[in-house]
């Protein structure tokens, strides 16, 4: 199936529509829709997420929040290296 959009304006009553030539002879579909008007109101700046949840944030845990990013960073790299070298990290000293 394929469609053809055209926005046009009415003008006393009457839309013309010149069709393409594989188009003639055929029985077609016209579904008229009007558009919604462009308002010209100005477009409000959007909030960011950031913006929107600092409410809920508490400044006491702020530099804990961002060392605990840095060391799950450290250990999710760690971690990796270890599964792929299948090395063993203990807590047992070496005698």
């Amino acid at each position: 199936m394929e469609a053809i959009r055209s926005v046009q304006i009415v003008e006393n009553g009457e839309v013309h529509l010149q069709l393409p030539q594989q188009f003639w002879g055929q029985e077609v579909e016209i579904i008229v829709l009007s558009l919604p008007r462009q308002s010209s109101e100005p477009v409000t700046a959007k909030r960011s997420l950031r913006r929107c949840l600092k409410q809920y944030a508490n400044p006491a845990l702020i530099p804990q929040e961002e060392e605990v990013w840095s060391r799950s960073a450290v250990d999710k790299k760690l971690n990796k290296y270890i599964s792929q070298t299948g090395l063993s990290l203990s807590a047992e000293g070496g005698e």
